[in-house]
């Protein structure tokens, strides 16, 4: 699975300001915010499981 920071970059480059038109497609702004959900769930379990265990 990619890293969601490297995900990230790719809709909100600093330098490249025309991909900043990809979020106004619905459907990848979508998508940015289903990765951005996965992401901090898989991070929540991790904590969680840690937490457990110690």
């Amino acid at each position: 699975m990619k890293d969601i920071l490297d995900l990230l970059e790719e809709y909100i480059p600093e330098d490249n300001p025309r991909k900043w038109a990809k979020l106004n497609s619905l459907l990848d702004y979508r998508r940015l915010h289903l990765s951005l959900l996965k992401a901090i769930l898989i991070e929540l379990r991790k904590m969680n499981s840690n937490e457990t265990k110690g």
